[in-house]
């Protein structure tokens, strides 16, 4: 058979792409905007160097690849240098990459589904090979010149009726004859049909009687009939340790195996085979059952050992299993078991970055003489081991000055290794930053930028730069012609959250932005000179031709908006209002006109734009800085609760403020208006003055409860 089951450890107990269960602490993800300390686990979205936020697989890649160097490129589908919609993966990402972008980028076929995780009692991995063994079966009989014609399409019919217990199928009582009917057999008949009854009895789960048959075979005058009975020895004995080694399915971390000969004696099979055979067509499979037998006898250390002389090659493109598998199955394996014993410095480095996490807010444990006493285990990579002890000064104690010293001079020339240099200057800039000294960060991260040659690592650096221009008050460099950062998703989140009215109408004159982007600034200038009392600034910005010339949506975050919604005409009910521009002229002239504030507030209400602030980026995030545009964000529930405060609100605007304010929690008591929340006791007030004093109005009329 074909070596379906290369890599056959990863094959059978992969995790789905994008799994969302943290690696090896089971504590859910945090949702992120931009930024370069993920301090938590971060999910799904990855940042393109070693970090303790990152999924550990896209870490244990990013140490393949350095390993064995391999040339990977952003996949088209995660990254387009210029998408019409600029914003398509902002409501997954919260971050630069995810996981299945990552794997993508390595190979990995994004729409490819994982293989079955396997069957109960471990079975899944043996009838993985039922069809491909079919193939390599046919194809040996049909090379093998000592065959009768008559015999060869009697052996190839047997080996097409053969079907596997595990597959939910009856195992029939007895092996057919697959000779049955021919004339006198020959000896190499004698053998093809002595293998096909043994390969029947394994899929069957009849072990004992199936070694037999291929032990027997051990001196086969076919060579392949010779290597695949050895092979398929360790392959029965591994399947038959496994019985009753699984509570349920074969995902289980931890299995039960009490037939310890049998593992054994697999071990011993599979050893030879590889001694018999160390390029054999069999041979990444049966290192990959090695691994599993590693993992069935919970000898941690040997699997460790294994995994860590595999992640050397993983990179190479005829290594099996290959990046993602692997990291796939280290991850699943090894990381998610309760105690780990290993001495692999970049699975060590995997694990400490698990530990400098922060989960649930609590500072992690994790003190510098556990680190320090892990030297030794990192001879030959003081590099790596150098990144994490200030990492680890940076992440778990928080000092910055002790994270430059340990990080060094940064060295001059092209990053090598590609991702340990990188993470090693991008550290130093979030260090940077984290002193408070922008401008000496922003030239930081602008020298880094010619170097930075792997997927989403300019992207990075970018972040880096926005970020310190942002916090020097000096955002205006994002955009100027001459300082310009390429992404135009940075671009975005600083339009959307820290942009004033000079830099969002730059933008929407831009010849260089795209129409997404114009699209996007115009409504963010209009918006915010709505709602936050610019109403000149609306009215001299106001262009209907504008408006209404491109009608195409701007996604922000899972928010669609189009400019053209500004062309609002009104409303006749509940509460009638004129176009929205009459609106803002009124509140120009008078900003403290109760009917034009509500009428606003209808308009916010109307447009499913109440949630449009309601996500500001914090301080440590890009786009988190103080706002450049004049004005508090809006909020409907403030506004409503200012008029109802106010003595000199008309009874019939007080009373639509109170019913609004009152529907603000509706349905389940959770404010949607924005603002600073009430209680359900001031909610019951509110409710009760609706109903008697404001009582002939329809909203009293009509509102029964108050959530």
């Amino acid at each position: 058979m074909r070596s379906i089951l290369a890599g056959a450890f990863s094959c059978a107990l992969l995790l789905p792409t994008g799994a969302a269960l943290a690696c090896g602490d089971g504590s859910p993800p945090k949702t992120l905007h931009w930024s370069l300390d993920h301090r938590e686990y971060a999910g799904r979205g990855g940042l393109p160097f070693l970090s303790p936020g990152n999924d550990s697989r896209i870490n244990l890649e990013f140490l393949m690849l350095d390993a064995s160097p391999k040339t990977i490129k952003t996949p088209e589908s995660a990254l387009d240098a210029t998408p019409e919609d600029i914003n398509a993966y902002y409501p997954v990402l919260s971050s630069i990459f995810t996981i299945a972008d990552m794997n993508a980028a390595c190979g990995r076929d994004p729409g490819a589904s994982a293989p079955p995780p396997g069957l109960a009692d471990g079975e899944g991995s043996r009838c993985l090979s039922l069809e491909a063994g079919k193939q390599a079966f046919v194809q040996a009989v049909q090379a093998e010149t000592a065959l009768s014609e008559a015999e060869k399409t009697a052996l190839v019919a047997a080996r097409t009726r053969l079907t596997a217990a595990c597959d939910g199928k009856s195992a029939s009582a007895a092996p057919e004859d697959p000779l049955a009917g021919t004339a006198q057999a020959s000896p190499a008949a004698k053998d093809f049909a002595a293998y096909l009854t043994g390969a029947k009895q394994f899929y069957d789960g009849a072990f004992d009687p199936a070694l037999a048959k291929f032990g027997g075979l051990a001196k086969a005058q076919n060579a392949w009939l010779r290597e695949s009975a050895r092979y398929m020895s360790g392959r029965t004995l591994l399947n038959k340790a496994q019985i009753g080694a699984f509570a349920d399915f074969d995902g289980l971390a931890e299995p039960k195996v009490t037939d310890k000969a049998s593992l054994a004696a697999a071990e011993t099979e599979f050893k030879s085979y590889l001694l018999a055979y160390p390029s054999g067509r069999y041979a990444d499979s049966a290192r990959g059952l090695l691994r599993r037998l590693y993992w069935l006898a919970d000898d941690k250390a040997r699997l460790s050992a294994e995994y860590g002389s595999r992640m050397l090659h993983a990179a190479d493109a005829r290594a099996n299993p290959g990046v993602v598998d692997l990291a796939q199955e280290i991850d699943a394996k090894l990381l998610s078991a309760a105690k780990v014993e290993s001495h692999d410095p970049n699975l060590l480095a995997v694990m400490d970055l698990m530990r400098m996490r922060r989960v649930e807010e609590k500072a992690p444990d994790f003190p510098a003489a556990e680190l320090e006493a892990q030297a030794g285990d990192f001879a030959g990579r003081e590099a790596l081991f150098s990144y994490l002890r200030a990492a680890r000064a940076y992440y778990v104690d928080g000092d910055v000055a002790m994270t430059l010293r340990l990080l060094g001079a940064q060295k001059p020339g092209p990053l090598s290794p590609p991702y340990l240099a990188f993470s090693r200057e991008a550290l130093r800039g979030q260090a940077l930053m984290a002193r408070g000294v922008f401008p000496e960060a922003a030239e930081h991260w602008r020298g880094l930028l010619p170097l930075a040659a792997q997927p989403w690592q300019k992207e990075a650096a970018e972040l880096g730069l926005a970020m310190s221009w942002e916090r020097a008050e000096t955002l205006n460099k994002v955009f100027l012609p001459e300082t310009r950062v390429a992404s135009p998703r940075i671009r975005e989140i600083l339009l959307r959250h820290a942009a004033g009215p000079i830099l969002l109408r730059m933008a929407i004159a831009d010849p260089q932005a795209i129409p997404a982007e114009r699209r996007l600034a115009r409504f963010v200038l209009l918006y915010k000179e709505a709602t936050r009392g610019q109403y000149a600034g609306f009215l001299r910005d106001y262009a209907p031709g504008e408006l209404t010339k491109d009608g195409a949506e701007t996604k922000l975050g899972e928010l669609a908006t189009k400019a053209s919604i500004f062309l609002w005409p009104g409303a006749s009910a509940p509460y009638a209002c004129p176009e929205l521009k009459t609106v803002v002229t009124d509140l120009a002239a008078n900003p403290r006109a109760s009917s034009s504030l509500l009428c606003l507030g209808e308009f916010v209400r109307t447009s499913d734009l109440d949630a449009y602030e309601f996500d500001r980026p914090e301080r440590g995030e890009l786009g988190g800085a103080k706002s450049i545009f004049p004005g508090e964000a809006f909020s409907r529930g403030e506004i409503y609760k200012r008029l109802i405060a106010d003595p000199a609100t008309p009874d019939r605007d007080k009373a639509y403020a109170l019913y609004r304010a009152i529907h603000c929690y509706a349905p389940a008591g959770i404010n949607g208006c924005g603002g600073k929340d009430v209680d359900k006791a001031q909610r019951k007030n509110w409710h009760e003055l609706l109903k008697s004093r404001y009582g002939s109005t329809s909203w009293a009329k009509s509102q029964k409860y108050y959530w």
